[in-house]
Parts: C-alpha cells; structure tokens; sequence
C-alpha cells in the first residue's frame, strides 16, 4: 500500500499525522508576490487548512505561508471547498515549531488531537 487513498478531488490523499484544532493568524505569498491574510485551523506537521476570504486557489499551487511568528513555509494546495484550502507543506514541520505554534501562538491552544494518525 503507498500510504494514501485516492482522495474525492483525485489527488493522493496522504493525510494521516495527528491534528490539531488551532486558530492563527497568517500570511501567504503566491508567485508574483501577491499575498493575501489567512486564518489557519487544522494544523499537522505536513499541513493544514487555511481560509482565505474571497479567495479561491486552484489545486496545485504554490503558497509561501508566515504561520504567526514563525518562519516561512513553502506548500501547495491539494484540496479546496469555497474558501478553504487544504495544504501539504513542502517538508514537515519540526515538531519543535510544531508544538509551539499549536500551544503558545494560537489563540485557542491545540491540545488534544482531532484525527489520530501515527
């Protein structure tokens, strides 16, 4: 088995880290160097969901995104439902940064995990 089931919009669905119900403020960069504000919820350390008022991304694009304070993290949307958007992060989050975004830098600390994973 390759990890995924194909997901309703046709795109290897790989989803399985634990995640986290949270509430932060952020910021993504599209290529051209527009960006738009973001508030992002369901975090695990390869993705989330973010919403993004008035804004619809095609499956498939690349995002830079400033969670909170923390640095930039490159991903690209893999499914979208009016304006939210589920993204896989290019590289996992270290779970240091992890930890912390979803304990001190949301506003709402997510502390129990809402789909298990590993």
């Amino acid at each position: 088995m390759d990890g995924g089931a194909l997901g309703s919009i046709g795109v290897n669905d790989k989803r399985g880290a634990p995640r986290y119900g949270v509430d932060v403020e952020g910021t993504i960069r599209r290529a051209g160097g527009a960006e738009d504000r973001v508030t992002i919820s369901n975090l695990s350390r390869d993705g989330c969901r973010l919403t993004a008022p008035g804004k619809r991304f095609a499956i498939g694009t690349v995002l830079e995104i400033a969670i909170g304070p923390i640095g930039i993290v490159s991903a690209r949307v893999t499914r979208r439902a009016g304006a939210s958007h589920g993204v896989s992060f290019d590289q996992p989050l270290p779970k240091a940064e992890f930890d912390h975004i979803r304990l001190f830098i949301s506003k709402e600390p997510g502390l129990v995990a809402e789909r298990g994973g590993e």
